[in-house]
C-alpha cells in the first residue's frame, strides 16, 4: 500500500477570515488580536494548538464556546493536504 503524508497548515489570514466570518474576537483590541495571530504563525495546527488558539479567541468572543471555535478553525482556517511519501 502506498504511503501518504498528511500536512496541515493555517495562516494569519485564514484565521483572520474565520474570525470575521463568524463574528469572533469582537471584544478584543488590536494588540490582543495581533498577539493571538502571532501565535498562529508559530504553532502547527494540531488539536492541542487549535484548542490553545480557540481558548484565546473565546476569551474575546460572545456567545461561543471553545469546542465550537475549534470546529470553525479546523474547518475554515486549517488546510489539510496529502502527498505521496
Amino acid at each position: 500500500m502506498k504511503q501518504y503524508i498528511e500536512t496541515k497548515r493555517w495562516s494569519i489570514e485564514s484565521v483572520r477570515r474565520a474570525c470575521i466570518r463568524n463574528d469572533l474576537f469582537t471584544a478584543g483590541d488590536c494588540e490582543e488580536y495581533d498577539h493571538m495571530l502571532n501565535w498562529v504563525t508559530r504553532l502547527y495546527p494540531n488539536t492541542e494548538n487549535i484548542q490553545y488558539i480557540a481558548e484565546i479567541i473565546d476569551k474575546y468572543s460572545e456567545n461561543q464556546d471553545v469546542a465550537n471555535i475549534m470546529y470553525i478553525l479546523a474547518n475554515e482556517a486549517v488546510v489539510t493536504t496529502y502527498e505521496a511519501a
